[in-house]
């Protein structure tokens, strides 16, 4: 079972599909989101969203900051800005 990500800049869609785990800058430090995660809203602070698929890192995407919303099968991460891919 996968976790859904969706990274959403105020423009466009940064990032939409399944993954294994997404590590995210959190405001009191990095935080680890696999499937089943416990529900929650972070605020996050300007560093980078590491994505990993099958027990790699595909994924490396610099945000100014933001808010994460955490279910146990989606993160949806709003982000003031990230660059083009």
């Amino acid at each position: 079972m996968a976790l859904e990500l969706e990274i959403v800049s105020p423009d466009r869609i940064v990032l939409s599909k399944p993954v294994e785990m997404v590590v995210l800058p959190g405001a009191e430090g990095e935080l680890g989101v696999l499937v089943d995660h416990a529900p929650m809203v972070v605020m996050l602070q300007p560093g980078t969203i590491r994505v990993t698929e099958d027990g790699k890192v595909t994924d490396e995407i610099a945000v100014d900051g933001g808010f994460a919303e955490i279910t146990g099968a989606r993160v949806t991460v709003l982000v003031s800005g990230a660059p083009a891919a």
